[in-house]
């Protein structure tokens, strides 16, 4: 993990267990960490970012107040790993059970 993520997740008190699958995800996706290591040290999203099924973490960001942030870049990896769900989910608005 790199210094960057450590550093955020344990200045937000990321409970261990939820900060293993977190690391879990964004270390098979090494390109959606470095970009939200990017959001991470200038507070705002690439201008050219990873498009997942149409979806940047900017795009993500400006449709749900949920999704600012690390929020979006996770959801960027479940866009990757589970298109159907995710899409589902944010067209339902981003609730959640």
């Amino acid at each position: 993990m790199s210094e960057i993520l450590r550093q955020f997740y344990e200045d937000n008190k990321i409970p261990v267990v939820l900060l293993k699958q977190k690391i879990a995800k964004l270390e098979n996706h090494s390109d959606i960490a470095e970009e939200f290591e990017y959001w991470i040290k200038n507070k705002d999203y690439k201008a050219d970012g990873i498009s997942i099924e149409g979806y940047t973490a900017q795009r993500l960001a400006e449709e749900s107040q949920y999704m600012n942030g690390e929020g979006a870049f996770m959801m960027l990896i479940e866009l990757r790993e589970n298109p159907k769900k995710a899409l589902a989910q944010i067209q339902k608005g981003f609730k959640r059970k």
